[in-house]
């Protein structure tokens, strides 16, 4: 099926078409508020600028609401690219209260609504279909104070993850549910990449209350703020991500910056981006990342929604949470294609795989707005989320999709191996070239820094799990970027260590 075209040449997908079709059929029922479901990754902006395309057409007046400035800005882009020449309402922007759409942060909308009486008020914008994006927020109140405004008006929300963060539904306002397409058919028709999970490890949060449905953020900062957490991150990204570029979700600002200096500490350049941060600082962190100049950017809480930025090739979940959404939201920042990439890693250090799921798990999303508005497809009784016991990866079934570890006593003890950090295993479905393209580089390191051929064997045997055979008349090549993290790796696993029996020794003879 040929997909539609808007004014200015974008054309909409297949799913897309369908999911302004449903929304169509949702009005001519006589539904008024329709909530429209599309994952992370799959264009719903896009999907949005063609509706605000057609219902200008149609004589409608069009506002869009959103509560970031960067996806104001985003939005109006895109807008404009699907044909609609929008004004913004937006602190510090000039505007343009004649166009027919406006696109507006709530926060600043809401706060010029209160300048004086609706009759009067210049920034009033009188539309006749209200938009939200990341319309998981419509419950705030400041949404809902706006929102009295349009009360007999069309109201359609797009989101991919239509629940709060108690896990309910959102019934209380929408009337209306539609979800043309998962996760799983996006993968499968390539519009997105699928994730490869590991869980090196899980804190200890049973001192760690639960506030609105998720964890208390200050408690939580003190679980995971610890400085042998930290380095656990950085020691397994090193050790499993490639050094690919990286995302990481931490819980406050003091954790996300310790993060960034135990990164830069072994010289992975990483830089700590959060809301207090200038539009300025942003973009130029962002050109750095995109680039390659910076491996890691660490936030807190701002890169969970609404940004576009297909570059990231690994997720690090230093951030445990309750929240599907939430859940949802940050995994899904690394699932959009990009230059030839096939999958991304996901590196969870707070449990939430094994207690959320996995991205592209189905699910049927309600608007219950009493109970847990969703609900996972049934799997057989045996697909429960195993942690392999020889690299950490995180899979369903018998065997490990990443190494091919059979789990032991499977059918019988149906339960998540225990992979702490210092079990981790390379995997074993390594072929002969690469692992003699590894033996030749711990070559070159060895002679580099006058090492004995035992110390060769020792890497070998640590990355691997066998001894090298018939490689002995390889030469020496430089070491590349994964094979120098990885030694970094193994060589601060052996300070702590070294570090412990010390302190263990002077205590055993204090």
């Amino acid at each position: 099926m040929e997909g539609i075209k808007g004014k200015r040449n974008v054309q909409l997908r297949d799913y897309q078409i369908k999911a302004v079709d449903l929304v169509r059929e949702e009005l001519r029922r006589g539904k008024k508020r329709v909530l429209l479901v599309l994952p992370t990754g799959s264009g719903k902006s896009h999907t949005l600028g063609f509706i605000a395309n057609k219902c200008i057409e149609n004589g409608h007046r069009v506002l869009a609401l959103m509560h970031r400035r960067q996806l104001v800005t985003q939005l109006s882009e895109i807008f404009k690219d699907c044909g609609v020449d929008c004004g913004i309402i937006m602190a510090g922007t000039e505007h343009s209260l004649e166009n027919k759409c406006q696109v507006a942060t709530m926060q600043t909308y809401g706060r010029r609504l209160k300048l004086c009486e609706i009759e009067i008020n210049k920034f009033y914008h009188d539309a006749t279909v209200v938009m939200i994006d990341e319309a998981h927020h419509t419950l705030s109140k400041t949404y809902q104070k706006i929102l009295e405004n349009y009360e007999n008006k069309i109201v359609i929300g797009v989101t991919a993850t239509p629940v709060l963060a108690s896990g309910m539904g959102m019934g209380n306002y929408f009337d209306s549910l539609v979800h043309p397409i998962g996760v799983g058919d996006l993968v499968q028709d390539g519009h997105l990449v699928n994730g490869i999970y590991y869980g090196p490890s899980t804190p200890d949060l049973t001192k760690v209350r639960t506030i609105l449905g998720d964890y208390h953020k200050g408690e939580l900062n003190k679980a995971m703020n610890q400085p042998k957490l930290v380095g656990d991150v950085v020691v397994n990204w090193m050790k499993i991500a490639e050094n690919r570029k990286t995302m990481v979700f931490a819980v406050k600002v003091s954790h996300s910056k310790a993060l960034v200096a135990e990164f830069n500490k072994y010289g992975i350049h990483a830089e700590h981006l959060d809301a207090h941060h200038e539009d300025d600082e942003r973009s130029d962190v962002l050109r750095r990342f995109r680039n390659g100049d910076t491996r890691v950017l660490s936030n807190v809480a701002l890169y969970t929604e609404g940004t576009d930025i297909p570059e990231i090739e690994c997720v690090v979940l230093a951030r445990p949470t309750k929240s599907l959404g939430f859940h949802l939201q940050m995994i899904g920042r690394g699932a959009r294609p990009n230059n030839g990439k096939k999958n991304f890693i996901v590196l969870d250090h707070g449990g939430n795989i094994e207690r959320l799921g996995f991205y592209e798990e189905e699910i049927d999303w309600s608007l219950d707005g009493k109970k847990i508005g969703f609900k996972k497809k049934p799997k057989p009784k045996e697909k429960k989320i195993m942690t392999c016991k020889v690299c950490a990866a995180q899979f369903i079934g018998p065997v490990c999709t990443v190494c091919g570890k059979r789990v032991e006593d499977w059918g019988k003890q149906i339960e998540a191996v225990e992979a702490e950090l210092v079990k981790l295993k390379g995997s074993s479905k390594a072929t002969t070239e690469e692992k003699r393209k590894w033996y030749s580089m711990f070559e070159y390191e060895k002679r580099r820094l006058g090492k004995s051929h035992s110390w060769l064997l020792a890497q070998y045997k640590s990355k691997f799990n066998v001894w090298p055979r018939g490689m002995d008349e390889l030469g020496p090549i430089e070491p590349d970027h994964v094979v120098k993290n990885w030694l970094t790796s193994q060589r601060i696993r052996w300070i702590k260590r070294k570090q412990k029996e010390e302190r263990e020794q002077k205590e055993l003879f204090a």
